[in-house]
This record gives structure tokens, sequence and C-alpha cells, in this order.
């Protein structure tokens, strides 16, 4: 069989390390702190390889975001080819105030770039266990990378997760459904 990919990307400190934890059987390093990966990390299971890729946004000083932008870019653009799903992460509690700050924020330009590359992606919305008004967050969010309100009409694309509380079923469906359409049903095994 050919060698397929899931690759998770986004902000340092949104919880893909722990998204992967709670997904597969393996044990990515993970911290209290922004910046523990500092590298793309493959976990190999057979022939699916899982990518838990640098976070962007809390490096010091614009040369270090800069250095982690680019390897992030130039990792996905040679490995798009094999990438059967990218995961989105964002943190649903600080979304909304981080895309106030930047006229076109980071994470709208990597959601876009993913798209661009034709690469099938899922949002997942993680550290929903913090937000108070669930329904109205996640139409805002969905606004904000330029899919029209309710986020309810997304639910093919939309994951709302909270990693440390293990509340990763909507992800977990979502990823089945893609290695099931792809005819990778032996994939699946290597989900918890």
């Amino acid at each position: 069989m050919t060698e397929i990919e899931i690759l998770f990307i986004g902000r340092s400190n949104v919880g893909k390390s722990t998204l992967i934890r709670e997904l597969f059987r393996i044990n990515p390093p993970v911290g209290r702190r922004p910046g523990v990966t500092t590298k793309p990390t493959n976990y190999q299971q057979n022939d699916l390889v899982i990518t838990d890729l640098p976070g962007f946004g809390f490096m010091s000083g614009v040369e270090g975001f800069k250095r982690i932008q680019d390897e992030i870019i130039r990792y996905v653009e040679e490995h798009h080819e094999r990438v059967l799903v990218g995961v989105h992460v964002i943190d649903a509690n600080s979304f909304i105030e981080i895309t106030k700050k930047h006229d076109v924020p980071v994470d709208v330009e990597i959601f876009d770039f993913l798209l661009d590359l034709n690469i099938d992606t899922i949002l997942a919305i993680n550290k929903m266990d913090k937000i108070q008004n669930p329904e109205k967050e996640l139409n805002e969010i969905v606004l904000k990378l330029g899919m029209l309100p309710p986020y309810k009409q997304w639910i093919d694309r939309i994951a709302p997760v909270s990693a440390k509380k293990s509340e990763v079923y909507a992800l977990k469906k979502l990823i089945v459904k893609r290695l099931h359409y792809a005819g990778r049903d032996d994939t699946i095994k290597y989900l918890r």
C-alpha cells in the first residue's frame, strides 16, 4: 500500500500533540508551555504517518516566527501529495481575539494554504470546555475562516473538541470517515 499522512498544524499551545496522544496509540511529548515541538515530528504506523508540526505564534522575535513558518510551509509543500487529511487545530478560547489583532491572521492563511494545496482539511476547534457560548463562538470562527454560519452546516469539516478532557470523538469520527472513503480501513486500527 502507498504511504498516507495525517498532519496536525496550528499555533503553539493549541493542543496538537495532546490531540495526537488522545487519538492514536503514540505519546508525543507535551508541555505546559508553548514550543515543545520544534520541528516536524513523524510517527510511523506501518504505512500511516502521523505528523506533529511545530506551532507558530509564540516564538521570540520575528526571525524565529519566520523560520518556523517557512519550515512548516516547506514541509507541507514537499509532502502534500501523500497527505490524506490535514487537521488544523485552533484554540476556541483565543481564536477570535487573535484574529481581531491582524488584517490577515496566520491561522486564516494556513487554512487557505491547506485548501489551495487541495488537502482535505478538518478544523479541530480545541478547548471547547472553556467556552461560555459554544454556538456563538463556533459561528464566529467559521465566518473568520471564510465559511458562512451556521457552523452546523460544516459538520463534515468542523470538529469541536477538548483534548485535555479526552473529548475527541467528533475529530476521530471525521478522520475515520476520510480513511474509509480513501479505501484505507486497514489504518483505522491505529486510532484509539
